[in-house]
């Protein structure tokens, strides 16, 4: 089940938080259970995983004492998030942070086992849309949650990825059909394109066999880009990914700056290590007594520019002065 209590996994790192801890009740310490998008072992998964038990340490909850944090890598898939999710539940979780889109549909699925319980999502797109909270501000209910990007973020991809490959006339964003939450941002692909000149598509993948079938398919139309969205699926598969638009010599833009040490073109977007930071802190006070839905839906706040050189030299492109100035990162 790729399943971990998290008592001493991080060594030492709660002994930068605050000596004084939370009082506990006589139950013992509350349990949380902390579902990851990603595999057990990639790297960026564990990142995430650390950022959020660091923020409950400087908070001041020490894990195995006033915590146990139970985590769950559900790959990206929504079959085993199902199971998963059920898991936590039953082994008593009394609140949830849940990870991606996928996750919480899992979450969503369980119906009234989960509707008492507080739920704290990370890293989804549009959950007003995906119908998890009705209100940004305030959410009610017993959800809330940091989301991921405004439909205004898929413009500035094509803007980022137009000015890497000037001469693209066809643009396709490869998203996961079964989420809803993702659509605002195509829609915005697809209402953005024309007005440079390119003709816009959807690239629906599910799988990673679904993933090869539509660069194959992209790499045959004239001029073409790749928009990657921030799908569980495709940041599970990135690797595969980025293998395939490079060796058909694709421009491609990825949502996450972590893509270009592992070969991206280019990437744009959030910190998402910081949200589970975040994450921390609203865990940190739903278990001192306030209400989730009480608590705002959080936009990102950390935004990232990756370039990786060696692969624009690869596959025949120039990075623009104004993008290696402008870049966090560069990976030569």
């Amino acid at each position: 089940m790729n399943r971990r209590e998290i008592v001493a996994l991080l060594g030492g790192v709660f002994a930068l938080g605050p000596a004084v801890a939370l009082a506990q009740t006589s139950s013992g310490p509350r349990r949380v259970g902390l579902m990851v998008a990603t595999g057990e072992n990639d790297a960026e998964g564990k990142l995430r995983t650390e950022a959020f038990v660091r923020s409950l340490g400087v908070l001041g909850w020490v894990v195995g004492r006033d915590v146990i944090v139970d985590v769950v890598f559900y790959r990206g898939s929504f079959p085993v998030a199902q199971t998963m999710a059920r898991d936590l539940v039953d082994r008593g979780a009394e609140l949830l942070v849940v990870n991606g889109t996928p996750g919480m549909d899992a979450v969503r699925g369980l119906g009234a086992r989960a509707a008492s319980i507080p739920i704290v999502f990370t890293v989804v797109s549009n959950p007003v849309g995906a119908g998890y909270v009705p209100n940004l501000s305030r959410p009610g209910g017993n959800i809330t949650g940091f989301s991921t990007f405004e439909p205004e973020m898929a413009a500035k991809w094509l803007q980022l990825l137009r000015e890497v490959a000037p001469a693209m006339q066809n643009v396709s964003m490869l998203l996961d059909r079964k989420f809803i939450g993702f659509n605002s941002l195509l829609e915005e692909v697809q209402k953005t394109a024309p007005s440079f000149g390119i003709a816009p598509h959807a690239a629906w993948a599910s799988s990673l066999d679904d993933i090869e079938r539509a660069v194959e398919t992209i790499s045959k139309q004239a001029s073409p880009g790749i928009i990657v969205s921030p799908s569980p699926i495709n940041t599970v598969n990135r690797q595969r990914l980025i293998k395939i638009a490079n060796d058909s010599r694709i421009p491609a833009i990825y949502p996450f700056r972590f893509y270009v040490r592992e070969g991206a073109l280019i990437a744009y977007g959030f910190n998402a290590a910081d949200q589970f930071a975040r994450a921390g802190d609203y865990v940190g006070r739903i278990l001192k007594g306030e209400n989730a839905g009480d608590l705002p839906v959080q936009a990102p706040r950390l935004f990232e520019l990756g370039i990786n050189l060696k692969t624009a030299k690869a596959i025949g492109l120039t990075m623009p002065q104004s993008l290696l100035i402008a870049a966090d990162e560069i990976v030569e």
